[in-house]
């Protein structure tokens, strides 16, 4: 009988524990408000790169991209189904870069209806591939 408990217990902690890590990673990708914002377009918009490993040179650094504000995530605070991200935000990619002009914000993500999410309450959809973001 304790055998049988033990292994409920561990099925429970493995179903409690899928949920979160699955959030966290549903939310990389490249999201906009409208389809019209996915077009690979130069200006500002609401396409919103979200990347959890994204590298920079030799260290990994997870980020929130969108029109000149480029933010770095600091910390990842799972909450419900969604996540909280601690930023340092960058106006300017040149700044990001060089660590200039720095401010502190949060950035809530949490999923929506049918493949969609929400960046702090705002409806987002998933860019197709090939619409790709603005380039650099």
């Amino acid at each position: 009988m304790r055998i049988v408990i033990t292994m409920a217990g561990i099925a429970l902690a493995f179903a409690l524990a899928a949920p979160a890590s699955h959030a966290a990673e549903s939310f990389d990708g490249l999201w906009a408000r409208t389809a019209k914002d996915c077009r690979n377009k130069e200006g500002p918009d609401s396409k919103t790169l979200i990347d959890m490993s994204k590298p920079i040179g030799s260290k990994p650094a997870p980020m929130v991209d969108q029109y000149e504000n480029h933010c770095r995530i600091d910390r990842k605070t799972v909450v419900g189904d969604g996540i909280n991200l601690s930023v340092t935000c960058f106006e300017f990619w040149d700044y990001f870069n060089k660590g200039v002009e720095p401010r502190k914000a949060t950035v809530k993500l949490a999923p929506g209806p049918n493949g969609t999410i929400k960046i702090d309450g705002k409806p987002y959809l998933r860019c197709k591939a090939g619409s790709g973001a603005a380039k650099r």
